[in-house]
């Protein structure tokens, strides 16, 4: 148990530690940058790191017993922390693009705005910032528990079902 748990907290520093360096890797508002986010290819042990957080809350739920009341609290709440995290993402995005769009306008004096958007886009350079922050690490750390829960009490409903077939 003590495994998992230290396994655990090591995954969350390098997830911590990977998203710090993509986040200050995030070009100034006014750099023009053609050559795409080379920074992408440290997001991808993001995916395994993500599925081996899942697998190591789901076995500290497993050797806790956590009851079923408890399971579905906790996928309420982190469902709700999720949204929450998730409109605060969205306005901060919207609050960057303004920053962008007051950079540009005073170096060039004008603003294309449909640049800015396409800049501001999926995971482009310029938004890094937006994408591996703090809040958004949170976000990881709760969206691998609340899968977890999900995963947990689907495992205590199949056991119900497996010992009331038993049973009969």
């Amino acid at each position: 148990m003590k495994a998992a748990k230290l396994t655990l907290f090591i995954t969350s520093l390098v997830v911590l530690i990977l998203f710090y360096v993509i986040n200050i890797n995030t070009v100034s508002p006014i750099t023009v940058s053609g050559n795409g986010n080379p920074f992408l290819l440290v997001v991808a042990p993001l995916l395994p790191l993500f599925i081996l957080m899942v697998l190591l809350w789901g076995r500290i739920l497993r050797v806790h017993s956590i009851s079923q009341r408890f399971s579905i609290v906790g996928i309420i709440l982190t469902f709700v922390h999720l949204m929450i995290a998730f409109i605060y993402q969205r306005i901060s995005l919207a609050n960057y693009r303004d920053i962008i769009k007051d950079a540009y306008l005073e170096k060039y004096g004008k603003v294309d705005s449909q640049y800015i958007q396409d800049i501001t886009t999926v995971l482009s350079i310029h938004v890094n910032n937006q994408y591996f922050n703090v809040n958004t690490f949170f976000m990881f750390i709760s969206f691998s528990i609340f899968i977890a829960f999900i995963f947990y009490l689907w495992g205590i409903h199949e056991n119900k079902i497996e010992n009331s077939n038993v049973q009969e």
